[in-house]
């Protein structure tokens, strides 16, 4: 190999398939035939992912638009080297979830850490279509000539360190499967997580028509923090009534007690683990990724006393939040994620930093002295009023308001809409009452929330808050 060492990292990629939906980092591209690689790679954390062109398969320019949120500064400079367009929300509409996921097909990637001075050379395996790493010769060509071909790496917004910067190699050497390494195995969309594995092969094992073998072999899992929090024990062993109630509803020991077990005490892991997932939900759309993060964001959210022990994390926590929801697309947002699920959990943390003593104080003899600094409780809150403004903003998601409620007044919008149309007349519906905009005494906000819980629409409670946890351990309330 040639001494060649440009300034930060340059990846090489050689016999590129014509038309081969990759990117790097969130950037998404359609290559074609002149394309070389990428130059000037910031340091850090990386990820190269790409989708094996399909014969016949419509164009893939409206999938470039959907992920990558970067400008086309630098795109713009080299035309002749690469077809890029950059991800524009509100053109998602039309392209369409179906399109994304039709078009997209199997989607890989190789994880890997820039640093100044480092070039890194790849080659496309027609038979596995995957990239591995090139070991061949270069038949005379040398890296300075290609240098002045390659597309200078992408600027993004947010940039791609602000959603990984907890990361480190080591992080990703304990979580990513063992083949990846050992046998320099690509992740895809459908590398599951171990919980996940066992769960195909004790379904697999319950079949008696089923043909697949059962594979005891986990080098081919993630290894991610496994755990249930609506089957588990949330509370130690031998805790009182009180105890487990607090417990139930505060996941603090849970939290504490799992990052003991599993990650040697280190609450930044969850916070790197939920990067991780985050990074394969956007790029792969994996669905075990996409279901760890959920689960991550609920315990997280629902450990109130930890707010105040881990403030720190908890500052981490909820900046990385504003990143992955700064770039996530709106078809992954509402479809893989839950626009209602991820609702009630920030709803659920933001009580928990306005009051992170409200459990605690529910058992005898223990000290209520969780507190956060009211200059740094004001502050987590702001940020959650971003995001909040952004959530808003995106997709319509209001932190402030319950999916019902809203409803009803949309509902009111509409009957109010008609009832202008129609010169007040009141239509009546199936029932044979009237539908019109008329509310009883017991909703004087007018908000179709009835004090008592129900409306002249029918039932009305803020779904965001209802307690969905069954399970063996799920939560009971005490009464001592």
């Amino acid at each position: 190999m040639s001494t060649f060492q440009p300034p930060k990292t340059t990846l090489i990629l050689y016999n590129i398939p014509d038309q081969c939906l990759l990117g790097i980092d969130l950037q998404f591209f359609t290559a074609t035939i002149d394309f070389n690689g990428i130059k000037v790679i910031p340091d850090g954390i990386h990820v190269l992912h790409w989708s094996p062109p399909t014969p016949g398969s419509t164009s893939t320019s409206r999938i470039t638009e959907v992920i990558s949120t970067a400008s086309q500064t630098n795109a713009e400079d080299e035309n002749d080297l690469l077809n890029s367009e950059s991800a524009v929300d509100r053109q998602l509409a039309a392209a369409g979830g179906d399109a994304l996921m039709s078009n997209m097909n199997m989607r890989m990637a190789r994880f890997f850490e820039a640093s100044n001075g480092k070039v890194i050379h790849m080659q496309w395996d027609d038979e596995r279509e995957e990239f591995s790493e090139f070991n061949g010769e270069l038949n005379g060509r040398d890296p300075i000539d290609l240098y002045s071909h390659l597309l200078p790496y992408p600027d993004s917004s947010p940039s791609f360190d602000l959603i990984t910067s907890s990361l480190s190699f080591s992080f990703l050497s304990a979580l990513l499967p063992k083949i990846y390494f050992s046998e320099h195995m690509p992740i895809s969309s459908i590398t599951a997580s171990l919980a996940d594995s066992l769960l195909l092969n004790d379904a697999i094992s319950h079949s008696s028509s089923s043909k697949f073998s059962i594979s005891s072999d986990n080098s081919d899992s993630f290894n991610f923090l496994a755990f249930d929090l609506k089957k588990q024990r949330t509370w130690p062993e031998g805790a009182t009534g009180r105890e487990i109630t607090a417990a139930a509803l505060d996941h603090s020991w849970f939290l504490g007690d799992i990052i003991d077990r599993e990650r040697h005490g280190d609450y930044k892991s969850v916070i790197a683990e939920l990067q991780l997932c985050f990074v394969l939900l956007v790029l792969l759309a994996n669905y075990s990724a996409a279901e760890q993060w959920k689960r991550l964001l609920e315990l997280l959210c629902t450990s109130q006393s930890a707010v105040c022990s881990q403030s720190e994390i908890y500052k981490s926590f909820i900046d990385t939040l504003e990143a992955q929801f700064q770039c996530i697309p709106e078809v992954y947002f509402t479809d893989m994620l839950g626009s209602n699920f991820v609702k009630k959990q920030l709803r659920t943390l933001r009580r928990n930093i306005t009051n992170p003593n409200s459990f605690t104080s529910m058992i005898p003899g223990s000290e209520a002295d969780n507190h956060l600094s009211t200059p740094f409780r004001d502050q987590m809150l702001t940020k959650l009023s971003t995001i909040s403004g952004l959530l808003n903003e995106k997709f319509g998601v209001d932190l402030e308001t319950s999916g019902t409620a809203a409803a009803a007044r949309k509902r009111r919008q509409a009957q109010s809409t008609l009832s202008m149309l129609s010169g007040g007349f009141s239509a009546p519906s199936a029932n044979g009452f009237e539908a019109v905009h008329h509310y009883g005494s017991d909703d004087e906000d007018g908000d179709g929330d009835a004090v008592n819980g129900s409306s002249r629409f029918g039932d009305v409670y803020d779904s965001d808050d209802e307690d969905e946890e069954r399970g063996e351990y799920a939560p009971v309330i005490v009464e001592m």
